[in-house]
């Protein structure tokens, strides 16, 4: 599968095709007028008026059949949330790895099957941040990614998933009042596991702004234990206060599925790297289908700027030939 890059000259066309129209026939008509009271000079309004539909065919910017215009990858703009509470630290990822650290794997292999798309990216814990606006600069956005850490062991006092919400409902709204015409995706990262006693928002009401997305579970239902730092593996692991052996964060499947129907998304759990490009794939497919009855014609704005690139070539000739005209005159008075 191919994916479409925004080429320099592949723009939409900067004035309406009906102002076009207006300006060339009334600019028409005057080069006519010229040619009906100035005989002598029929040629150079005949050049002028060829001028005239060389600019028009330029700004109009015919085409004739079709060609398949890929996906629309670089239409789509890619909200992703990630978690980044004390249980993303969690060791049970690919075996005995941080849960985290799965989310920056998976967070690469996404990036690349979007490529040209503009992401950005919100995690949040105690308190939820923008951390990247939307970017196409991929390079930025991985690094951003690669330097996202769990918070410490003992900060907050509980968590849920839901204190993303408003912020992303802040961002997809930003961007719909930008580029309406933008696809729109989230890519939402937890565990799903709420350790606060207040009852969790509803994601519903940002469905209506999403062409599609997914949320993706790391963790288990056996859990993992967390360490108390993650860069000291030797510090040991959090305790559980109640049985005084380590305590084990265990993936909320039923939640994270709950989240997904919310927002009209798909829900993927990640126990291992890989795997990602079949989902990636299926959205770039209904993305195409989608966009079936807006296929891009062979362009033919060229012929006419060659056109005109010749015109200009006659009328300077026939400019300059009326230059020397005119001082042989001045020089014979």
């Amino acid at each position: 599968m191919t994916s479409t890059l925004l080429h320099p000259l592949a723009l939409r066309p900067i004035i309406p095709a009906w102002l076009v129209v207006i300006l060339a026939l009334a600019l028409l008509g005057l080069a006519a007028w010229f040619l009906l009271k100035r005989p002598r000079e029929r040629l150079d309004w005949t050049v002028r008026a060829l001028m005239i539909v060389a600019v028009a065919g330029i700004l109009l910017r015919p085409g004739i059949g079709e060609s398949g215009t890929g996906s629309v990858v670089t239409d789509m703009e890619i909200l992703v949330v990630v978690d980044r509470t004390t249980s993303m630290s969690a060791q049970d990822w690919n075996g005995s790895e941080a849960r985290l650290e799965g989310v920056k794997r998976d967070l690469a292999e996404l990036t690349e099957q979007f490529p040209g798309a503009r992401f950005s990216l919100i995690t949040f814990g105690r308190f939820t941040r923008t951390e990247l606006p939307y970017s196409s600069d991929s390079g930025a956005f991985l690094a951003v990614v690669d330097t996202m850490s769990t918070e410490g062991a003992f900060d907050g006092a509980g968590s849920s998933v839901s204190i993303a919400h408003d912020e992303m409902l802040e961002s997809l709204k930003r961007s719909a009042e930008k580029r309406e015409d933008r696809q729109r995706m989230v890519i939402f990262v937890s565990d799903g596991e709420n350790t606060s006693e207040s009852p969790q928002e509803s994601f519903a009401d940002l469905e209506e702004y999403l062409a599609g997305g997914v949320v993706l579970g790391y963790g288990t239902q056996k859990g993992g234990k967390m360490p108390v730092d993650p860069e000291r593996p030797d510090a040991g692991f959090i305790t559980d206060t109640a049985s005084q052996g380590d305590a084990l964060s265990k993936l909320d499947e039923k939640n994270l599925k709950q989240i997904a129907d919310e927002m009209g998304l798909a829900y993927l759990h990640r126990e291992e790297p890989g795997d990602l490009g079949g989902w990636a794939d299926d959205v770039k497919q209904s993305f195409e289908a989608a966009d079936e009855g807006s296929q891009a014609k062979h362009e033919l704005y060229w012929i006419f700027a060659l056109l005109l690139f010749g015109l200009a070539l006659v009328e300077l000739r026939i400019s300059w030939r009326g230059l020397v005209s005119a001082n042989k005159e001045l020089k014979s008075l």
